[in-house]
C-alpha cells in the first residue's frame, strides 16, 4: 500500500472540503507567487501552507473546550472554575462569530461556533450547581449579542477591538481564581495544555492575513493559560479525586 493518495488527500482534498469556511483569505488564488499567502502556481500547487494552518487552528478551537466539559460532567463538579472567566469567554466566542460573519473569514465563525458549545456546557453545570443564576448568565449573554451586532453594524474595526479587549482578558478571571485557591478540581489541565499550543497558532495565523485582532489577544491568553494550567496540576496532584472543597461552589 502506497501513502501518496493519503498525502495526496491531505494536501489538496481536505483543505477543498473546508475551502468554503475559510473566508475571503482562502481564496487569493493570483499572480503573487507566494506559498504562505496565496496559491502557488509556479509549482503548480493548489494550495497555500496557510490553507493547511488554518485546518490546524480550526482543529484545536473545534476541540480544545472538550476535555474542559467532559471533565465537568464526569466529575460533576465545577470547583474552582471562575464563573467570570467562563461567562466572558462565552461572550467573546459570540463577539468573534459576529467579526467572522463582517469579515467574511467563516474560518473564525466556525471555530468559535465550537467555543460556544464547550462554554456553555460548562456555564450550564455552574447554573446547575448554583454557582451562578441562570438570570444572570442569561442577561450576561444578550447584552454581548446585542453589543455585538450594533458594533458590527457601526463599523468592522470597533467590533474587532471589542471582541480582542473582551477575548484577550476572558481568561484573567480564572487566573486570579487560580491565584487564590489551591482547589482547582474543576479545571482541566488538557484543556489549558490545548489553549497554550491553540492560541500560539492562532496568533501565527493572524499574522498570516496580517489581522493584529486575531492575533493580538494570544498575548495576554498564552502566559495566562501556562500560568493556570500549572496550578491546577498542583491541584489534582494534591487533592486527587476529590471533587468537592468547600461547601459554597466555587465562584
Amino acid at each position: 500500500m502506497t501513502i501518496e493518495p493519503i498525502f495526496d488527500f491531505v494536501i489538496t482534498g481536505l483543505p477543498d472540503l473546508f475551502r468554503p469556511l475559510l473566508g475571503r483569505q482562502a481564496h487569493g488564488i493570483g499572480g503573487v507567487h507566494d506559498p504562505i499567502y496565496a496559491n502557488d502556481r509556479t509549482y503548480g500547487c493548489e494550495v497555500s501552507f496557510r490553507d493547511v494552518f488554518s485546518l490546524w487552528c480550526i482543529s484545536l478551537s473545534f476541540t480544545f473546550t472538550i476535555p474542559q466539559a467532559y471533565r465537568v460532567v464526569r466529575r460533576n463538579t465545577v470547583e474552582g472554575i471562575s464563573v467570570f472567566a467562563q461567562l466572558q469567554s462565552l461572550s467573546g466566542s459570540m463577539l468573534w462569530v459576529v467579526y467572522g460573519i463582517v469579515a467574511e473569514t467563516y474560518l473564525v465563525v466556525t471555530a468559535n461556533v465550537m467555543t460556544i458549545v464547550g462554554f456553555g456546557t460548562v456555564v450550564i453545570a455552574q447554573v446547575r450547581h448554583r454557582a451562578v443564576s441562570w438570570r444572570r448568565a442569561v442577561g450576561v449573554l444578550t447584552a454581548a449579542v446585542v453589543i455585538a451586532v450594533v458594533s458590527g453594524a457601526v463599523s468592522q474595526d470597533v467590533l474587532g477591538l471589542i471582541a480582542v479587549g473582551v477575548g484577550a482578558t476572558g481568561i484573567l478571571p480564572q487566573v486570579i481564581r487560580a491565584a487564590r485557591t489551591t482547589h482547582l478540581v474543576g479545571v482541566s489541565v488538557a484543556t489549558f495544555a490545548m489553549v497554550i499550543v491553540m492560541s500560539v497558532s492562532w496568533g501565527i495565523y493572524g499574522l498570516m492575513i496580517d489581522d493584529l485582532f486575531i492575533a493580538t489577544p494570544n498575548i495576554v491568553i498564552v502566559p495566562s493559560a501556562c500560568f493556570i494550567m500549572l496550578r491546577a496540576l498542583q491541584s489534582h496532584h494534591r487533592y486527587g479525586k476529590t471533587t468537592v472543597a468547600t461547601a459554597v461552589p466555587a465562584r
